[in-house]
């Protein structure tokens, strides 16, 4: 699969992308930025134009609402699937309790994000060919107890294990995983797993068989169409017309970059949600 450019946020020297990094991180609730920001952000005008369009969406109580029904969905679907005991295996291989409780705060950040990049993605990607996304309208101002709080994931500390500096044993799990995912790049999720070089390989051996079986496919494709489905309905509308992104001084070649990107996050992260669900039901 073609690879995809990111930029770190380390790499960052344009401040408005520097502050876009910051603010995704805040609105999101989140320590880390994800690889989707991270690939936008190789255009730097292009995701503080984006960004600036969906943040609105992403802080809206109907935005959280569709990403909660689609991990309680996964989660559902999934319970049912012959996971192994991945916290028995860990122990096992004398990991303590507090390392395991660290990888449940991980696991338990990512499977309640991962749903809200799904949906962003989609609408990019929708919004890129220049056709109309969201704007059904919110359900107007609610009363604040009756508020859905986010949950708050900011305090969530773990390393990142890129593969550029991935030992032997985890750059022989991440090549693995590109061939059997088909997945240009290992997201940050895998990155943070593989600081617990147990985890990933514990994890992979049981998940990397599932993810050749029709239900694994069935229900990935289902998460796709939810995703759509849910980006349709942002409350606001989400333009991205070619006189925009022209005004803005991005290019034609790298719309067309932009739309290859975004599509082929499309495709991976339904997986990526799939795989994180199984390792949280893995760790109990």
């Amino acid at each position: 699969m073609q690879p995809i450019r990111i930029l770190r946020p380390a790499d960052a020297t344009d401040e408005r992308v520097r502050e876009a990094f910051r603010d995704i991180k805040g609105s999101l609730r989140v320590p880390v930025v994800s690889a989707l920001f991270q690939a936008w952000a190789a255009v730097p005008d292009f995701l503080d134009v984006v960004w600036r369009r969906l943040r609105p969406n992403v802080v809206s109580p109907e935005f959280g609402a569709a990403a909660a029904r689609l991990e309680a969905e996964v989660r559902d679907a999934i319970a049912p699937w012959p996971v192994a005991d991945h916290a028995s295996r860990l122990r096992a291989r004398t990991a303590g309790e507090a390392d395991l409780s660290r990888m449940r705060e991980i696991v338990a950040l990512f499977a309640e994000v991962n749903p809200k990049l799904v949906i962003v993605a989609c609408a990019v990607e929708r919004a890129l060919t220049g056709e109309p996304v969201g704007g059904v309208g919110t359900g107007g101002p609610r009363r604040e107890e009756d508020r859905e709080v986010p949950r708050e994931f900011r305090g969530v500390r773990f390393s990142l294990v890129e593969e550029r500096d991935a030992p032997p044993r985890v750059r022989a799990i991440y090549e693995d995983m590109r061939t059997t995912l088909g997945v240009p790049l290992i997201e940050t999720e895998y990155q943070a797993m593989a600081s617990y070089p147990d985890w990933l390989d514990v994890w992979w051996r049981d998940c990397k068989p599932m993810t050749s079986l029709p239900a694994y496919a069935n229900l990935a494709e289902h998460v796709a169409a939810r995703g759509r489905q849910a980006a349709q309905q942002l409350p606001l509308g989400l333009f991205l017309h070619e006189r925009l992104l022209e005004e803005r001084g991005i290019e034609e070649a790298q719309r067309t970059e932009l739309q290859r990107v975004t599509s082929a996050f499309v495709r991976s992260l339904p997986q990526l949600i799939l795989n994180i669900e199984i390792a949280r039901r893995g760790l109990g």
